[in-house]
């Protein structure tokens, strides 16, 4: 009786071992899982101004009042929560057009931007696009949309479902106008 009673103690024991050892690696995966699905920005920038040259002249101006970096997801991003303003400039260093947003989000390796959320672009004519989402490929220097848009110029309001035009918003394309509205001079 007393060589079982030791068997049980030590058997006893090495299952309490084995059942702390699992449960520490059961907790610390449960850790790492949740941790890995979080995004936690590696740098926060506040009041951020960032403007692109080339040759010495300025090609872009870009505002934020908050950039969340995020360098060491699969896909390298920046964030801008709280919304961006982007000023264009042409050839010689003027103001061509411009794009505000309430959020937008920018692909770093892809160079492409995703702008949401009562997104404006004016250009140096005056006309005003209205969308909810907008697209920004910085490569090919075009700016798209599949959402409604609005395009307010000195004629006409147009209206439609997507559209495709170079960045300084001076030649565009809608996509499956709905609607067209002309602009009576009263002058």
């Amino acid at each position: 009786m007393f060589r079982y009673s030791k068997l049980f103690k030590g058997i006893a024991g090495l299952l309490a071992m084995l059942f702390l050892c699992f449960a520490c690696e059961n907790e610390v995966e449960q850790v790492r899982l949740l941790t890995q699905d979080e995004r936690i920005p590696t740098e926060v920038q506040k009041d951020l101004e960032v403007v692109y040259t080339d040759s010495t002249l300025k090609k872009m101006q870009l505002q934020a009042p908050l950039a969340e970096n995020y360098p060491n997801l699969e896909q390298p991003q920046r964030e801008f929560p709280q919304g961006i303003e982007v000023t264009f400039y042409d050839d010689f260093g003027n103001q061509n057009s411009s794009l505000t947003a309430e959020y937008a989000l920018q692909l770093v390796n892809k160079s492409l931007w995703e702008a949401r959320g009562d997104v404006v672009v004016i250009n140096v004519k005056g006309e005003q696009l209205n969308t909810e989402k907008l697209f920004w490929d910085s490569r090919k220097e075009i700016i798209y949309s599949d959402e409604f848009v609005k395009i307010t110029t000195p004629q006409q309001v147009i209206m439609g479902e997507g559209f495709k035009a170079d960045q300084d918003f001076n030649e565009y394309e809608i996509s499956k106008v709905t609607g067209t509205i002309n602009i009576e001079d009263n002058a």
